[in-house]
């Protein structure tokens, strides 16, 4: 290969990883993977105080909180999490009857909003997007403006927006995976080239360290390599390949609709819960991940401390790889509610809503009931202000209702890094931060790993409030959310770097802290002798 070819490609290789690669912001390297347990007065770290908060509150007596998980599912033989699951007592497992008369079968842990009684489940998905398009498309796809009928005027323009949205979010992706491409081909051409010089089917560090150049070529073969295996380019291109694939494939894919598993007419039809008992279906990585935040067992030498060491997790799988869809999402905050969950973790977000008022009813009738809802901010850095972000807890108003939380996510240190620079903010739509960065906890197949993004950051809120209603079972939804911001310390005068600019923390957050459950115990003990 000609030595110009190399350089430009090895330029290229700078600019694609760097701006495609979403990396955690400056995490010090003796920072445990579960800091959110870690205070700023005992570690000058900006967890939420639990380990203080156990510490202080010892004798502290705590009732169980089941805490829903809306999510992708969770993996219930999880060691960390045995013990601390919610499990229907009312039903009896795989009987394939409705022994509680709910109107879910076999309902042992919560449930599937995904799948068949045949065990056949979603995993992946359309986006709402696709999913909007798709009809308009097939209707007015060969109609000129000038044949649509006067009642089909408002559908039409839909189409027209829907189509350029879809037009230009589908070029962008292409734009991406052609620079993608040529990135992985470069990668398996220069590792072919030194394997071929080394006579070797596998390349080491060593190796590359020891390799004498013969000359320029074999020289930037090298430092390429070197390069990217400091960079972590094997993994970035590993776990890039998943993306574009679900992306092309299922994502954006008009083609692809695989809601026909869901067994929406024959339940219907027996007067049942669409659906199955499989909350652990697919590879339920990110639920498990929320759930082990929320409630891994403390201190047991498994995994990691979770926050709520009395919350009982019940999953409802309704998120696929893709969008979700609102018919779901609604149903599962409405069985939340008639089981008893007193919070709702909801770690996901889209930005269409083909069913809104589904979810909004839903979002209704758990405030009618006590039920706090919190909602994870997105990870696009965008105004959710200005930009739709669904399900939206505002209702229409100028800012989230009283039992709804959105939460944005934050780093360990309380510096220009602060707001994480994938977190969607907004002064009026997103309430508080939260640890989000870099957070290890639990993962499918008994495993732990290390993630970033508000998903992270939602269930930290999700954890103090579930050990918040536990202590002080007679505060309301209401209460506890004011309790939750009031712990939280706020630097009016911090500024970050966010965005491109300097700014003011408060001004990209209602409320621009982190919440302590430490001190949200000591307020709502306070609270509760008033």
């Amino acid at each position: 290969m000609k030595t110009g070819l190399w350089l430009a490609l090895i330029v290229a290789f700078n600019i694609s990883l760097v701006s495609a690669q979403d990396r955690p912001q400056g995490l010090p390297d003796d920072l445990p993977g579960d800091w959110y347990n870690l205070s700023p007065e005992k570690n000058a770290v900006y967890g939420v105080s639990v380990n203080q908060a156990y510490s202080y509150f010892s004798e502290l007596e705590i009732a169980p909180v089941i805490v829903a998980v809306i999510d992708d599912g969770v993996d219930i033989s999880h060691p960390d999490l045995e013990g601390r699951l919610w499990i229907n007592s009312e039903e009896i497992a795989e009987n394939g009857i409705d022994d509680d008369n709910n109107g879910y079968i076999d309902d042992i842990y919560g449930w599937n909003y995904l799948g068949n009684p045949d065990g056949e489940n979603v995993v992946e998905e359309n986006l709402e997007l696709v999913r909007l398009y798709r009809p308009l498309k097939e209707k007015f796809e060969n109609i000129e403006p000038a044949q649509v009928a006067k009642a089909d005027k408002e559908s039409y323009k839909k189409y027209r927006i829907y189509k350029a949205i879809y037009d230009e979010e589908l070029g962008n992706l292409n734009e991406e995976f052609s620079q993608y491409a040529q990135l992985a081909a470069l990668y398996q051409g220069a590792s072919s080239y030194m394997k071929n010089l080394l006579e070797t089917d596998e390349l080491t560090i060593n190796d590359l360290v020891k390799f004498k150049p013969a000359n320029s070529d074999d020289s930037q073969v090298r430092d390429f390599l070197l390069m990217a295996e400091q960079e972590g380019l094997n993994d970035y291109l590993k776990e890039n390949e998943e993306y574009f694939e679900s992306s092309i494939k299922y994502h954006y894919n008009l083609e692809f609709n695989p809601r026909y598993i869901v067994n929406e007419a024959e339940a219907a039809k027996k007067n049942t819960a669409y659906g199955n008992w499989m909350v652990w279906a697919g590879e339920p990585n990110h639920g498990t991940h929320v759930a082990g935040i929320i409630a891994a067992t403390r201190n047991n030498g498994k995994g990691v401390n979770g926050i709520a060491r009395n919350a009982q997790i019940m999953s409802l799988r309704a998120v696929p790889n893709g969008d979700e869809r609102d018919k779901d999402v609604a149903l599962a905050i409405r069985y939340a509610v008639d089981n008893g969950a007193k919070v709702v973790n909801m770690s996901f977000g889209k930005s269409f809503s083909a069913n809104q008022n589904l979810v909004e009813e839903a979002i209704k009738y758990a405030a009618s009931n006590d039920v706090l809802l919190i909602h994870a901010a997105g990870n696009d850095a965008s105004n959710n202000d200005k930009v739709d972000n669904f399900p939206d807890g505002r209702l229409g108003k100028r800012r989230s209702i009283d039992n709804w939380i959105t939460v944005g996510a934050s780093g360990p240190i309380r510096d220009t890094n602060f707001v994480a620079e994938f977190s969607n903010y907004g002064r009026k739509s997103v309430d508080i931060l939260a640890p989000g960065v870099g957070v290890l906890s639990l993962v499918a197949d008994n495993d732990i790993d290390s993630y970033s993004g508000t998903s992270m950051a939602a269930p930290v809120v999700a954890g103090i409030a579930a050990v918040v209603r536990g202590a002080f079972p007679e505060l309301t939804a209401k209460e506890v959310k004011e309790i939750i911001i009031l712990s939280a310390s706020i630097d009016k005068k911090l500024r970050v770097q966010f965005n491109g600019e300097e700014q003011k923390a408060r001004k990209l957050i209602r409320y621009a802290g982190v919440p302590s459950l430490f001190m949200a115990l000591i307020i709502a003990d306070a609270k509760s002798k008033e």
